[in-house]
Formats: C-alpha cells, sequence, structure tokens
C-alpha cells in the first residue's frame, strides 16, 4: 500500500523554513507510516505463512492422529490374537501332555507285561529243560527197555528151543 504524500510549495523562505519543519515532520511520519505499513504487510504475510502452516500441522496431526489410531486398533487386534493362540498354544500343550502321560502309562503297563512274559518265558524254558531231561531219561528207559525186549525175545527163543529139546527128550 503505498501512500502518496501531498507536500505544498509556499512561495517564501519564512514560510517555507517554518513548513519545512512541519513537513519534514510530516515527511517523517508519512516515512514513519508507510514504514508500518511496510512491517504490517510483512507481518500479514509472515501471519498468512504461519497460519498456512498451522493448517498443514494440523492436516499431518490429524494424520498422525489417524495412523495412531488405527495403529492402536492393530496392536489391539495382534494382542487378542497373541492371546488366543497363546490359549490355544496351553490346549495344545495340555493335550499334548495328556497325551505323553497316556502313552508313558501305557509304556509302563506293557513293560511290566514285557517283563511278566519273559518270567513266563524262563519258566517256561526251565520247564521244557526239565522235560528235556525227563525225555533223555525216557529216552534211555527206552532203550534199555528195547534192550531188555531183544533179551526177552532171544530167551524166549532159547526157551522154546529149550522146551522143544526137553519135549523130545521126554517123547524119546
Amino acid at each position: 500500500m503505498d501512500k502518496t504524500v501531498k507536500i505544498r510549495a509556499y512561495p517564501d523562505d519564512a514560510k517555507n523554513n517554518g513548513s519545512q519543519s512541519n513537513l519534514t515532520k510530516d515527511q517523517d511520519k508519512a516515512l514513519e507510516l508507510v514504514n508500518k505499513n511496510i512491517q504490517l504487510e510483512e507481518e500479514r504475510k509472515r501471519s498468512l505463512e504461519y497460519v498456512k502452516a498451522i493448517e498443514q500441522l494440523r492436516v499431518g496431526l490429524n494424520q498422525e492422529q489417524s495412523r495412531t489410531a488405527e495403529m492402536a486398533k492393530r496392536t489391539v487386534e495382534l494382542e487378542a490374537k497373541l492371546k488366543e493362540l497363546t490359549v490355544l498354544k496351553a490346549n495344545e500343550f495340555a493335550k499334548n501332555n495328556a497325551q505323553l502321560e497316556e502313552e508313558k502309562r501305557k509304556s509302563l503297563a506293557h513293560l511290566k507285561t514285557i517283563e511278566q512274559l519273559h518270567e513266563r518265558l524262563q519258566q517256561e524254558q526251565v520247564k521244557s529243560n526239565g522235560m528235556l531231561d525227563k525225555m533223555a531219561e525216557l529216552e534211555a528207559n527206552t532203550k534199555e527197555l528195547a534192550l531188555l525186549e531183544a533179551k526177552v525175545k532171544e530167551l524166549t527163543e532159547v526157551l522154546g528151543k529149550i522146551t522143544s529139546v526137553a519135549a523130545t527128550v521126554k517123547v524119546g
């Protein structure tokens, strides 16, 4: 805003001196007013820049608040999923523990059964060994019996011959 300052020209010097001093004061005031107006205009420009910066900062703040809200929502969702997974893993762990305990119990039962069967096998082996001894004894007895039968047969034949000789001797 430029302002035009009008200065009157006075024909005489006396008036001119007095008015020059007035003019200088008026000019100083006008110049001061122009400077103030320039400063005011600069301040307005700065204020507009500040207002624009404030608006940009507000927009940025709103965006950041939106992002923060989204991140908070996502964090809550992730925490909920984490809790859910933790519960699922805990349940799965408990289930696996129960299965492991069941398998241990079954393994112990199987081990006891194996031990019992092992003992029975040993007992059966002892019995079998006893039976083998008896069978060996029976075989020995059978051989002895076969020998005795062979001797009896031989003696029976000899006796038959003796009886036939005795019968021949009695008859003649």
